[in-house]
This record gives C-alpha cells, structure tokens and sequence, in this order.
C-alpha cells in the first residue's frame, strides 16, 4: 500500500495506490472526505489519520484471506472479527495503549464512513453499531506544556526577533503552526478606539477549503502586548521592503528574509532553539498550544473552570469539547503551586502580565539582530 499526498490538489489530497499501484477507492475517498469535511481537524491530524489508515490496509492486504482480494473488495467484506484481529496485532507489535486506541478510532470512523452515502452505503449498518471501544482504555496522561520562564528561555535561544515573536503569538493565541503561516496583517485587530482598559482582542484564524470549497475560519484571543510587538515588527525594514503582496493580502509573519513562512521552518528554528538553550524537555509547537491551555486554566479570575475549558476550545480550535477535556488532567496542586511561581502578594499573574514579561524579556531591538545572509549568497 502506498500513499501519495499534496496539498497542492485540494480536491483529493491523499491518494492511496494498492500494490499494482491500483487506486484504491474506498481508503482514498474516506481520507479525502476527512480532509474536506466541514470538521475543523488540522492537517497533521489528518495527516496522522491517513497513516494509520494505510497501517490497516496492510494488514489486510498481508492477512491469509483479506489479502487474496483487492483492498476495496476486503474493506467491503469486513468483519469485526478481523477488526479484532488488527488491534491484537498492534498490541503484540509492542505498541502503547493510546497508539492502539488512535488506530481505533479510525477504523471507528472508517466503519461510520461506510454507512453513508458518500461510500455508496457500502454497510448497512456500522460494525461498530452499538459498540463503544474494543482496544484496551488508554492511559490520560498529563499534557505536557511550557510555562512562561521556559517561553522566555526558549526564546532566548534564537537570534532573530521575528522568530521570538512567532513563539510568544503561538503561545498567546494558541494558533497551530500551519494557521500561522496563513494569518495576513489585515487580520490584526488594532488597538485604536477600543473600551477603556481592554487587553484582550479577538484574532480571524484563516482556515482551509472544506466540502463545498468553504473555509473553516474560526476565532481566537490575542492579548495587548503581542499586538504592540507586530507593530513594531510591521514598522522594520525587513517587513516593510517586503512588497511581494497586495496590502490586504500581505502576511502578518514573514521568515527573517522577508518571505513567506512555512510550517517546517516554524519547527526547525523551534527545535534548534531548544538545544541551544539547554531546555532538558521535548520541545515543539504543538507544547506552546499546550502551555496556551495552561495559561488560560490558571489565569481564570471567576473560579469557573467549566468556562475556562470552553474559552480553551475555541482558542485551540477543537471541533469537540472530548479533546480539549485532556485539560483536566492538570492537578490542582499543579494549577496552585504557579501562585508561589508566578504570583505576586498570593494572586497569579493575569495573561496579559505574563504576556507583558515575555515582550520585555525577549525583545530585540532591529539594531540589535545579526548580519543578514543567505547561504550560498555572497554578501554585498
């Protein structure tokens, strides 16, 4: 089984090939239908979906008799029992609770899938109907976050003003990577004319096509001070000779070169800052998003933690409040110890003071960055 996939066809992504390198339909169209839903589910989800989706298809095109048929014939003959069969497979394969359960829920929602009319109602009922989970409960573990002092270190790790900028807006808004890459200039809220002491302001988070070729936009919060940061970064050189783009089109975050960002790049100077700066724990993007949840759970100033958890939806973008509940696996004594951390007189410092000490404590002045230079150019 072979997958293919570019985001370059927003049509039909992902492509699975069987191996006469035949298209394989029903694995092809059900990953699509995914990818296109109206669901927000990010890319890496979807992603991660696909190769767990193409994990099954082996197995199946390997199994004594599923393996004897095309892979859509044996996606339309399937059993349970055989369902069975690929989960203890996984297991004694040396894989972990929550990494059987991932592949689970999409063979779960594969087995939905073939019910509907999109696969031609392939099934008449669901393997799953009236059946919950098969796998063994996995584990809730801690999500694992960074907090301010180790945004403001990490940060420190890079040269670049604008890459310490991209780390304290993830961290303030809790956008994933990809969103970054696609939130323009015009979509900062300006801070002119608003209420009196108002620290907080909604962002636009530009979605992808869906079905239908709708875009998937949603809402975020950003606070005051990230805002003053992109202003003093849209008034550098850097940005300002960037003049590839219409004004209403021009991104609000650019690399140091003045181009366009990408998502690997957004990765690659975070994981080289985190060696750089001798930060013992795993560090990516995605554990600033969990550090966005983080902040705003201890930061409540009403004690409602159910209010707190929904405001976390909407800011990380979850379709379903189920995941966003991993949250709650933070211990209080955890939540509480940040007072003696953080706090001052015993009251935890609000986000936009957290947001305020990361700005200071990070900041470079454009008089104060590197020699620019590509490699491979020679410098005038």
């Amino acid at each position: 089984m072979i997958l293919h996939y570019s985001f370059e066809d927003t049509n039909c992504p992902y492509l699975f090939l069987d191996n006469s390198e035949q298209i394989a339909e029903l694995p092809t169209d059900f990953i699509n239908f995914l990818a296109l839903s109206p669901k927000n589910r990010a890319q890496g989800t979807i992603k991660l979906y696909a190769g767990r989706l193409k994990d099954f298809c082996v197995f199946l095109e390997l199994h004594p008799v599923y393996g004897q048929v095309k892979i859509d014939q044996a996606i339309r003959s399937l059993k349970m029992i055989v369902i069975d069969e690929f989960y203890r497979y996984l297991i004694t394969s040396g894989l972990g609770a929550s990494t059987v359960r991932g592949c689970e829920v999409v063979v779960k929602l594969l087995a939905e899938w073939l019910t509907t009319e999109f696969a031609g109602r392939v099934h008449e009922k669901s393997l799953y109907h009236n059946v919950s989970y098969r796998t063994p409960t996995p584990y809730n573990r801690m999500p694992r976050y960074l907090v301010p002092d180790e945004i403001i270190q990490l940060s420190c790790g890079l040269h670049w003003e604008i890459q310490r900028l991209i780390i304290h807006f993830i961290y303030d808004t809790g956008v994933r990577v990809e969103e970054v890459t696609r939130i323009l200039k015009s979509d900062i809220p300006s801070t002119d004319n608003c209420l009196e002491g108002q620290e907080y302001f909604a962002i636009l988070i530009r979605g992808v096509k869906g079905r239908g070729g709708v875009e998937k936009d949603r809402y975020t919060i950003i606070s005051r001070p990230v805002i003053a940061r992109l202003n003093r970064y849209f008034k550098t050189r850097t940005y300002m000779y960037a003049d590839k783009w219409a004004e209403d089109a021009k991104p609000a975050l650019l690399n140091v070169y003045g181009e366009k960002l990408t998502k690997i790049a957004i990765q690659k100077f975070i994981s080289d800052a985190a060696k750089r700066c001798g930060i013992k724990k795993k560090v990516s993007a995605h554990r600033l998003r969990h550090g966005t949840a983080y902040s705003v759970l201890k930061n409540r100033s009403d004690g409602n933690f159910l209010d707190s958890l929904l405001l976390v939806q909407k800011m990380l973008g979850h379709a379903d409040i189920k995941t966003t509940e991993i949250y709650t696996h933070i211990p209080a004594p955890v939540l509480q110890q940040q007072i003696q951390v953080y706090g001052k007189a015993g009251v935890l410092m609000t986000r936009v003071e957290e947001s305020e000490r990361i700005f200071e404590s990070t900041y470079l002045k454009e008089r104060e960055l590197p020699p620019l230079k590509k490699i491979g150019l020679k410098n005038e």
